[in-house]
């Protein structure tokens, strides 16, 4: 069995943003999701440093992935 993989993507943090492009691309791979089933998503975390945080800690707690990667816009 391969090694969970949690993928982290963030909300739009101007007014003006229709989307977030690293929350879209996690949107096609979870389309996809039965070709990728060592994947977790967390998406669209706030754009608060302390909140996401707690977000994503509680998430290593529950799925103790192998890995995470943060993706972002920035």
């Amino acid at each position: 069995m391969s090694a969970k993989i949690l993928l982290t993507s963030f909300q739009t943090w101007l007014p003006h943003q229709k989307s977030n492009s690293s929350d879209d691309l996690l949107t096609l791979l979870q389309e996809q999701h039965g070709n990728f089933s060592n994947l977790s998503f967390l998406r669209q975390l706030p754009v608060d440093i302390h909140l996401a945080t707690e977000q994503v800690v509680s998430n290593l707690k529950t799925l103790r992935p192998g890995g995470i990667i943060c993706c972002g816009m920035a």
